[in-house]
């Protein structure tokens, strides 16, 4: 199914002149070192974002586009913002792994094999967070970053991050090559932040991901994620007021959310029509990696779920997923077909996940304006 016919069919991805993921830190260091080779100043006129001595990029993690729009009442911060926001796209799949890992490095998950929440790999399922033991994230993701190449040019930069995610599987496939500053709450990245920025730093880069887990477990309609993005506007509201002179600050997201309708939802265990011929499930449960049976031919079975699925999903084989996800090893890790869910649907696997896995309110991955629009807002 090539990317016409799933525009044709409601998918959102991004156009020729629209900017993506791939586009933020460039476009951040385009105000602060236009000549950089990868810089992108063009982009950066566009956001109208002066030139620099440094820059810090925050991604916030879930926060998309079009839910932030419906809670800007409740973030007073962004909401004097509002104007400036640009529509920006996240990757395919629109998920965390895929999402930072394109940050940074500007590579889409088929080039640096971050291809999802889980892949199914040597025999076992993994995710691509935290990795598994006896799997290097810096040989499974070869791709260099944009923190290893500014290092390379004597150029510094940080990266502001629980202690937890030092050395994790995430940090060092997406952003190896910074220099690694651990901090917990809000606040203390913040002040965190601003100290790396007096030292000299170009780049810092500024994660938070509080709003994820709300979405996760409560939904983007809920009053617990509200709340959450309240208090991370509080914050950075604190925060605009106390950065250097000379210092911009734009903020993204890796991906949006879908609130799951539980009726909607599938599990191939109990599912003849998606089970049979079927070995095992990976990806998440918006984007489903499907791995067929030895000895099964994968296109029979990809057509049996596409006519089985209808309008409920996006199937998607092989000879495709490099349009959407960029070529290269990564597609090798998607299984035969990857099936997109559309709606407030998705796809599960009671045989290999857990309960908790399966029950999340809020979830992303697949092609939906929802999950694939996020914010790009220049702050300072």
């Amino acid at each position: 199914m090539s990317i016409s016919n799933l525009r044709a069919r409601g998918a959102c991805m991004a156009g020729d002149n629209d900017i993506s993921l791939t586009d933020v830190i460039p476009t951040a260091l385009g105000a602060v070192i236009p000549s950089l080779a990868f810089a992108r100043p063009d982009l950066a006129r566009r956001l109208a974002m002066p030139s620099a001595d440094a820059v810090v990029v925050i991604l916030v993690d879930g926060l998309g586009l079009l839910p932030l729009q419906e809670h800007l009442g409740h973030a007073r911060t962004l909401r004097s913002f509002r104007d400036g926001i640009e529509a920006a796209y996240s990757v395919v799949p629109s998920t965390t792994a895929a999402g930072i890992t394109a940050c940074g490095t500007g590579q889409l998950p088929g080039r640096t094999r971050m291809v999802g929440y889980s892949v199914f790999h040597g025999e076992q399922i993994f995710n691509l967070l935290a990795f598994t033991e006896g799997i290097d994230p810096a040989h499974w993701q070869q791709c260099p970053t944009y923190f290893e190449e500014l290092r390379e040019l004597g150029i510094q930069s940080a990266t502001i991050l629980p202690a937890k995610f030092a050395g994790s599987g995430l940090t060092t496939a997406a952003l190896r090559g910074a220099h690694f500053v651990p901090a917990t709450g809000w606040d203390e990245r913040c002040d965190a932040a601003v100290t790396e920025l007096k030292q000299g730093r170009k780049l810092v880069y500024l994660y938070w991901s509080d709003i994820d887990a709300c979405g996760h477990s409560y939904g983007t309609d809920s009053t617990q994620w509200s709340d959450a993005l309240e208090d991370f506007d509080a914050g950075l509201g604190r925060f605009l007021s106390r950065i250097p002179a000379g210092v911009r600050v734009v903020l993204t997201a890796d991906h949006g959310m879908v609130n799951i309708d539980f009726s909607q939802i599938l599990d191939v265990a109990q599912t003849p029509a998606l089970r049979d011929g079927v070995r095992v499930v990976a990806g998440e449960t918006r984007a489903v990696h499907v791995h067929c049976e030895r000895g099964e031919d994968p296109e029979r079975v990809q057509e049996r779920w596409d006519n089985f699925l209808g309008e409920r999903a996006w199937v998607v084989g092989p000879s495709e997923l490099s349009e959407l996800m960029g070529d290269g090893p990564g597609l090798a890790e998607t299984g035969d077909f990857v099936a997109f869910s559309r709606g407030r649907g998705g796809i599960v696997d009671s045989r290999t996940q857990s309960a908790g896995a399966m029950s999340l309110t809020g979830v992303h991955g697949s092609l939906t304006q929802e999950e694939m629009l996020i914010p790009l807002i220049r702050l300072a």
